[in-house]
């Protein structure tokens, strides 16, 4: 299972429009940061691919080329703030599925120029699936609502989704992609409810290892925590929310994203949504003054584990 990180920066990214402070100007390439997604991939025992996308933000067209995403299985959205999800429409690539007895039934309907909209309809499918909290699912019903109107458009002007209440997915019976185990973490972004993710896979040791994306959020309950503790088995990397060194209402700084790892004790601890106030080897810096406050955290790095900030382009392998 690997997980490419395709954008680790805050809701105004890196640079930010108007501003030339040092890190906006910074050479540094690991400065340059476009707003947070995620693609996890996973090739499953029965030889098959699988392709998860974490959140749409507004540059998920340049991250899709630039980092030569091909496929789009299902997206899981962790909330509905314009940098995690306005850039649905353009999921509608992947979106439109035929299978070949239809398309060719459809084929030859337009070549007859009478279209059937019951069959364009069963042609494509239900589309991709969006797995969300039940706000978030209203926000994107809401704020996209054309591409729920029904309609007999066949052309590729609008995605074709189907959407899920990730809440159904219940610690006992969680969602199966392939041989991943998904695992909706439920978190606090100030007063909104956002949700985290929890990515697993059974290894040859017989265990199971995990990564797990948690961004956006002030606030994991201790459930959740106790949830990450009983179903992540091993931790190879936890992607965390750290937006700065000064606290923050809605968001977690370095501290606390520290605070959490030292509960869940993953083996790579990465920070992500960063703003402009540090530059990445700042960041680096400052987590290794950090870490004598952290015992658990202080020992799994001394053991060759790592806490520090993650960068565009990332990928991290379970």
């Amino acid at each position: 299972m690997k997980v490419k990180l395709l954008g680790t920066g805050t809701s105004h990214g890196i640079p930010c429009i108007a501003c030339s402070c040092k890190v906006c100007t910074s050479s540094d390439e690991h400065d340059k940061r476009l707003r947070c997604s995620a693609y996890i991939t996973n090739k499953n025992s029965d030889g098959s691919l699988s392709h998860l996308l974490i959140d749409v933000g507004p540059e998920f067209r340049i991250q899709a080329i630039k980092y030569k995403i091909m496929a789009v299985d299902a997206v899981l959205l962790t909330h509905s703030h314009a940098d995690h999800l306005h850039g649905l429409d353009d999921i509608r690539i992947f979106s439109h599925t035929f299978g070949s007895d239809k398309l060719a039934a459809l084929k030859s309907n337009l070549e007859n120029r009478f279209i059937n909209p019951q069959l364009i309809e069963e042609a494509r499918g239900e589309g991709i699936a969006i797995y969300a909290n039940q706000q978030t699912i209203e926000d994107v019903k809401e704020r996209f609502s054309y591409i729920f109107q029904k309609d007999t458009q066949i052309g590729g002007g609008k995605p074709k989704l189907h959407l899920v209440d990730c809440n159904i997915m219940e610690e006992n019976q969680p969602k199966e992609f392939g041989d991943m185990i998904v695992t909706p973490i439920p978190m606090k972004h100030g007063v909104l409810d956002t949700t985290g993710w929890l990515f697993s896979i059974k290894k040859e040791d017989g265990l199971l290892h995990s990564a797990v994306y948690l961004t956006d959020c002030s606030y994991i309950p201790e459930s959740s925590i106790e949830l990450l503790q009983k179903r992540a088995g091993i931790i190879e990397h936890c992607v965390i929310d750290g937006l700065r060194v000064k606290p923050h209402s809605t968001h977690f700084g370095f501290r606390q994203a520290m605070d959490v790892a030292e509960k869940i004790k993953p083996r790579h601890t990465w920070f992500i949504h960063i703003c402009h106030l540090s530059s990445h080897e700042e960041i680096k810096d400052y987590a290794k003054k950090q870490l004598k406050d952290f015992p658990t955290l202080q020992q799994i790095v001394k053991e060759g584990g790592s806490v520090g900030p993650a960068y565009d382009g990332l990928e991290l392998e379970v």
